[in-house]
């Protein structure tokens, strides 16, 4: 059981830091700068509906 809450942590961590890392290698490729943003590594957005506009 433990086994596979690693195995699952590893498979995780080893999927970010592959995405982290392809995502630099397309910045470098356009001369574009890394950046790095620790508080939201996959850059994730909120994709809720918005409040409507009130006429």
């Amino acid at each position: 059981m433990i086994t596979n809450i690693i195995y699952i942590f590893l498979i995780s961590l080893i999927l970010i830091l592959g995405g982290w890392a392809f995502k630099a290698l397309i910045s470098l490729a356009q001369g574009k700068p890394v950046e790095i943003n620790l508080k939201n590594p996959l850059n994730l957005k909120a994709r809720w509906p918005k409040e409507p506009k009130e006429k």
